[in-house]
């Protein structure tokens, strides 16, 4: 899912965006689910009479997958609250473009007692929308703070998706995902008459199709455009831009192609380097010597070549590879047997030298040995955990203790709290003075609320550990931040069917024993799999063990050659014996 954010200042005022929002042209569809035109024009009249530089906030999310309109409302207001900004006064528009549909959120930069927090705002909304995606199952979209995204996770108690977010981290070398055009351009563009979309493509295609920027001009040059160096020359040496014939802009090179700089740079520096290499010729190299023949008054054009690199040695002789005379002769028989007259079917001996097959033979041989080589790799076929690298018991309890780590510090951690609220809850049951001012009543709230959410984190934590060792199929749920007592019920009983692996979390000696013999179930499903896979399979090897020796032996035995021609009777009026 793509967010982008961008800030409408006061004194341009609700007017083109309430346009493009609520009134764009290209949209097959819009549906207001929040919020109005007059809501975004009375936020902007707030944020004048407070004195504020930008009055609203436009934040729009396209996800890759099919969204619902309550799932892109759903979504919206997560980002409400990682903003910390009223969803009473949002203002949501979902728009339907070719068939799928994103969402326009516009929030009041003025919140009626403080001002929308603008800090590392596209970091925290990449954030929301990464566990959006893990949330409904979507593909992860990699983005630009992607390392600084998945710190935030783990500070938060997300682990799991944490390390789904570090999975997208490019490696050192390669470069950060970037944008190939702001918002602000492609509206431009828009204004222009141009579909900027259609043009990045256009640009990525023929910069893909050519060898060089040589090349690429030329493709630019049929479809009316140009690259041009960039008008900040000073600033960015190297910057190209594409533009049209008649000057309107298209982008920067880099952005549209998703090429370095420096590898652009490159290129640049050789492009100019074989426009500047001028070939040298050397004039004397090309003279040619003239004599002039008194006795039939012609030129004749005599040869320069330098005399003293002519050999004098004779060419060498070329040997022709010798002849096998058995060969040869065995060969001729062959061919002289070709039109005898024959009825019966012949079975020659096996041949000391290569037999001379016909078309039809030697494709019959190559269709029997085909079907061997089928039927072979049906009976090396194998269950596809045999082949999987055996597993070490020491290791892989290393690693999974290791994913351990982090949820058994949050269980820890939200225990301790839960402890301490109880232990002042008690003392202040038994101070009349604190009963009597309602302070034990309060002491004993806190301690139901911090009891609901250790049985929360118990519950994330339980999910966690059934996750890492195999036994869950699916990651856990995230923590829920708001409880009420109606959950407790749940996870109590939660509590209960996975107490065993409670205890093992709790107590470490309890877990290595547990682990252990969770390692121990696991090499034996893996081994029933594997004898069940290969009880499933047996009759059809067998089969092809079958079907191979009988292939075999028919590629073996010679094969037999059907000659249809009538025997020519012999002028003594009997025909020769075949015995």
């Amino acid at each position: 899912m793509i967010v982008k954010e961008s800030r409408i200042k006061t004194r341009s005022g609700a007017g083109a965006l309430s346009r493009h929002v609520l009134h764009g042209a290209k949209n097959e569809a819009i549906r207001v689910l929040a919020g109005s035109d007059w809501l975004m024009r009375d936020a902007m009249r707030e944020a004048r009479r407070e004195g504020l530089t930008y009055g609203l906030r436009h934040i729009a999310f396209n996800p890759d997958d099919t969204m619902t309109d309550d799932q892109l409302s759903d979504f919206a207001r997560r980002l409400c609250e990682e903003l910390h900004a009223d969803p009473e006064h949002l203002t949501l528009v979902v728009h339907q473009k070719d068939g799928s549909t994103h969402g326009h959120l516009i929030l009041p930069e003025w919140q009626g007692n403080h001002v929308l927090e603008s800090r590392f705002t596209w970091m925290r909304l990449e954030k929301v929308a990464r566990l959006e995606e893990i949330r409904l199952g979507h593909a992860l979209v990699p983005g630009r703070h992607d390392r600084a995204i998945a710190k935030a996770l783990r500070r938060e108690g997300h682990h799991q998706a944490a390390e789904q977010v570090a999975a997208l981290i490019p490696a050192p070398e390669s470069t950060k995902p970037r944008a190939a055009y702001t918002s602000q351009a492609r509206r431009m563009t828009e204004r222009q008459g141009l579909d900027l979309p259609t043009m990045k493509k256009l640009v990525s295609a023929l910069w893909s199709q050519s060898d060089g920027v040589k090349s690429f001009r030329a493709a630019l040059a049929e479809h009316g455009l140009t690259m041009r160096e960039g008008d900040r020359k000073d600033t960015r040496p190297g910057a190209h831009i594409i533009v049209k014939n008649d000057g309107t802009l298209i982008g920067s090179f880099t952005r549209l192609t998703k090429v370095k700089i420096a590898y652009f740079r490159q290129l640049l520096t050789e492009e100019r380097s074989s426009q500047n290499e001028k070939t040298a010729l050397d004039i004397r190299s090309t003279r040619v010597p003239v004599h002039m023949t008194s006795e039939k008054d012609r030129t004749e054009i005599l040869s320069a070549a330098d005399t003293s690199l002519v050999s004098n040695r004779s060419p060498k002789r070329i040997r022709l590879p010798r002849r096998n005379p058995m060969l040869e002769e065995l060969k001729r028989r062959q061919m002289e047997n070709v039109d005898s007259p024959v009825t019966l079917q012949l079975f020659p001996p096996k041949p000391l030298y290569p037999l001379i097959l016909s078309a039809e033979e030697a494709r019959f041989r190559r269709q029997i040995r085909q079907a061997i080589q089928d039927q072979q790799i049906i009976l090396d076929q194998r269950a596809p955990e045999s082949d999987w690298t055996p597993l070490d018991r020491e290791t892989t309890i290393a690693r999974w203790r290791e994913n351990f780590a982090p949820y058994q510090k949050q269980l820890r951690n939200s225990f301790t709290r839960y402890r301490h609220a109880k232990k002042e809850w008690k003392q202040a049951t038994e101070s009349q003075w604190q009963r009597m001012t309602g302070r034990a009543g309060k002491l004993e709230k806190i301690c139901q609320q911090l009891l609901l959410e250790f049985l929360e984190v118990l519950r994330f934590v339980l999910q966690a550990l059934l996750h890492v060792v195999g036994l869950r199929s699916t990651p856990p749920e995230p923590v829920r931040p708001v409880l009420t007592e109606n959950d407790k019920p749940v996870l109590e009983s939660f509590r209960k069917q996975y107490d065993a692996e409670f205890t093992a979390m709790t107590d470490p000696e309890k877990l290595k024993t547990w682990l252990n013999y969770r390692f121990d179930r696991l090499m034996q499903v893996r081994q029933k799999r594997i004898r069940q896979w290969d009880k499933a399979h047996q009759s059809e090897k067998e089969q092809a063990r079958q079907e191979i020796a009988r292939l075999s032996s028919r590629l073996a035995s010679p094969i037999p050659r059907i000659r249809t021609q009538t025997p020519v009777p012999s002028s003594s009026g009997y025909a020769p014996s075949l015995g």
